[in-house]
């Protein structure tokens, strides 16, 4: 077919499809080429198309795909730090992508093997913004996905540079609909795995402590380390880069202990706070600025981890991952709509966020190693309904986080999530006529379902729902929380429900709890608090630390 002959505004192009070369993008390039000045309707035919993604195609404004059958294929084996983007555009608007299918081989660790490194970053069609241009008009019907190491989809807004929350330029009216995006998205490992996996070798297989040894940061270790029985000096060689005076209760100011003997009154993976510190090593107390420790007993072949921040906290992202998070990646968008679609992920499964007008509804997340349901930073006018979402033991099964403001949550159910739900810091929000099931099952006392605390060495006991502030000082409310049904696993924190200091205007009532007695335990700073009539459950008004969900 002659290119030259096309009407433009319904060009219809076809290629071959073949398997087994490096690389299909020339003969698919050209099509997309063809429709890049005037827009126009793009056919792939059913096939396999090997893709590696170092040049990505360029999508274009006014442009209609159909991709039904067509098998787009990432390349087999992918090293250290390896990034690809099949298909990107910038400032698009009146674009529609139906039907296909991006195959890849993203990092598992319960695979024997693994041919792509956990930092591989793959994300198959991807759509920005700049901060004078204009994104609008997306629709992304009937795509499928399995194995890609980032994104399916991503769309993103121009982010006000200087900002942590402003948009400069919105990507307006994007839906995405009938999707299957099955363990795809940015590869994590999660909070603290590495981190337990080297200090409790023991719980593990020769295969995950061959894991933890490439993979944990190696270079927040000190080995050689000695406790003598009596004495208040950890004794090691602290000069190239010294572990200096703890400088708060942060993490990072933080150290733990490891080996094959401590003394009696260290706790393994316990944080304790550096109050001296010189070349020949370093004096500790249980916390910042307080008496140094006496052991009682010797330590034998003890090693240090020092900023457990980097080492637990910031981990749960491979060293060198590339950007993005989730199977659908929307940041900074307006008018969103994603229904109908089935989602997990080796990671968080899905993100948005910086958005606003946001409806997602009738959706399935059916397993995810990390996040489940993620509403991220600074989204507005959001409802999030019908839909069940399953965190086959990850992390949070649903995260409100960082000052989300008009946020209405109805008709959904939540379950078998690791860490409970976090809402972190809201404005207005309403959560209303939700099953939630068993969503702590990181506190189970299982090296391989629980995860331990640093805090205290000890398994986990996150509540199954907690309100946080991520600023010290900040307020949050108007809340309402009522007609919920909470069944607790036998592990659920207690208390089962928090509200952080700060609170306004919190009403929390008519909820039935199962299981076992179950705490509310509500700040005494909050104000215009209403709780009660919620069977299962009883009111405590005891301190709550501002920021209890991170730790």
């Amino acid at each position: 077919m002659n290119i030259g002959s096309f009407i433009w505004c319904a060009a219809i192009f076809t290629v071959c499809a073949s398997r087994g070369v490096a690389d299909d993008s020339a003969k698919l390039a050209p099509l997309f080429a063809a429709v890049a000045e005037h827009g126009g309707t793009i056919t792939i035919p059913p096939g396999d198309y090997a893709l590696d993604g170092t040049q990505p195609i360029p999508l274009a404004s006014h442009t209609t795909v159909f991709a039904y059958g067509a098998r787009f294929h990432l390349p087999d084996v992918l090293g250290d730090k390896a990034r690809a983007v099949l298909f990107r555009g910038e400032n698009v608007s009146d674009f529609r992508w139906f039907g296909g299918h991006f195959a890849g081989h993203v990092f598992d660790p319960a695979r024997e093997e693994n041919s792509w490194e956990p930092n591989v970053n793959t994300r198959a069609i991807l759509i920005s913004t700049t901060g004078n241009g204009e994104t609008k008009n997306l629709t992304f019907r009937d795509v499928t996905s399995d194995g890609l190491a980032g994104a399916a989809i991503s769309v993103a807004g121009a982010e006000k540079h200087g900002s942590d929350r402003e948009i400069e330029s919105y990507a307006r009216n994007v839906t995405v609909e009938n999707c299957t995006l099955e363990r795809s998205g940015k590869f994590m490992w999660d909070y603290g795995l590495l981190w337990q996996i080297t200090i409790w070798p023991e719980d593990y297989s020769p295969r995950e402590r061959a894991l933890a040894a490439k993979y944990f940061r190696n270079d927040l270790i000190c080995p050689g380390v000695s406790m003598a029985d009596g004495d208040s000096r950890v004794r090691f060689a602290n000069r190239d880069h010294p572990v200096g005076i703890s400088r708060g209760d942060d993490p990072q100011y933080a150290v733990c202990f490891f080996g094959d003997a401590l003394p009696r009154n260290v706790v393994r993976g316990r944080q304790y706070f550096v109050v001296a510190s010189d070349a020949e090593g370093i004096q500790i107390a249980e916390q910042p600025s307080g008496s140094p420790m006496r052991f009682e007993g010797a330590g034998g072949e003890v090693k240090l981890i020092h900023n457990l921040s980097a080492a637990y906290g910031a981990l749960y992202s491979p060293t060198g991952a590339g950007p993005g998070k989730g199977a659908m990646d929307l940041v900074g968008c307006e008018k969103v709509i994603v229904r109908g679609c089935r989602l997990s992920a080796l990671g968080d499964t899905m993100h948005i966020q910086k958005s606003r007008g946001v409806v997602f509804a009738d959706n399935h997340i059916t397993g995810s190693r990390m996040g489940a349901f993620f509403l991220a930073e600074f989204c507005q006018n959001a409802t999030i309904t019908g839909n069940t979402i399953d965190g086959t033991n990850g992390s949070r099964v649903m995260s409100v986080e960082k000052s989300c403001e008009d946020v209405t949550i109805t008709g959904n159910t939540f379950r078998n999530g690791g860490r409970g739900s976090w809402i972190n810091q809201p404005r207005n929000f309403v959560m209303t006529g939700n099953v939630f099931i068993n969503n702590t099952t990181k506190n189970e006392h299982d090296p391989h379902r629980g995860r331990r605390s640093f805090v205290t060495g000890d398994y986990e006991q996150k509540p199954e729902l907690y309100f946080t502030l991520h600023e010290r000082d900040g307020h949050y409310g108007p809340v309402i929380v009522r007609d919920n049904i909470f069944v607790t696993g036998p592990e659920c924190g207690s208390p089962a429900v928090t509200f952080a200091p700060g609170g306004q205007q919190l009403l929390f009532k008519d909820n039935v709890f199962r299981s076992h007695d179950a705490a509310i335990q509500v700040d005494p700073s909050c104000v215009d608090v209403e709780i009660r009539d919620n069977p299962g459950a009883s009111l405590k008004i005891a301190p709550v630390d501002f920021n209890h969900g991170r730790r």
